[in-house]
């Protein structure tokens, strides 16, 4: 009986520290979300040649993702056709984010806003963003896949200024 008991008290000890150590994060402790250090975005400088991308409608948690695409149409929004992408914490207000370029060219960029930053962007049944989105020249057409000559702008010797307006899903 006592061997009974004393297996009992360990089971229930066992399943105790599972089920806290399963519960712990989510019990309003905060995590900061995983940015790589290749991820980080340069510092804007306007006598550099980068692209510095204004981002509105930014909502706080999460992360906003930015991605710089080559002038590549057939592999626009792949992970094939893209330069650089760059995470940064989302704060509900609006972002600056710069990356520097190699040399000047025709570009277009992607930004979506992880609210949940698992690194990937949730899409609908009908393949549609499910997060806040946007493209750079905030294209109207959002019934189909997006085209490269939508969204590109080409830089000069500086880079280019552009703002990107995300949609809410």
């Amino acid at each position: 009986m006592n061997q009974t008991i004393n297996f009992a008290k360990t089971r229930f000890l066992m399943t105790s520290i599972l089920l806290f150590g399963f519960l712990l994060p989510t019990t309003g402790m905060s995590q900061k979300p995983l940015i790589k250090p290749h991820e980080v975005p340069d510092q804007c400088n306007a006598n550099t040649s980068q692209i510095r991308v204004t981002v509105n409608g930014v909502g706080s948690g999460g992360v906003l993702n930015v991605g710089l695409y080559n002038n590549d149409p057939d592999n626009f929004l792949f992970k094939k056709g893209r330069k650089r992408t760059v995470r940064i914490p989302a704060t509900d207000e609006q972002h600056i984010v710069c990356m520097n370029l190699d040399q000047p060219g025709t570009y277009a960029v992607a930004v979506y806003h992880d609210k949940n930053a698992d690194r990937k962007l949730k899409l609908r049944w009908n393949m549609m963003p499910n997060e806040p989105f946007g493209l750079s020249n905030n294209p109207e057409n959002q019934t189909a896949f997006p085209k490269f000559s939508d969204s590109a702008f080409t830089t000069g010797k500086l880079g280019a200024d552009i703002v990107v307006n995300l949609r809410q899903p």
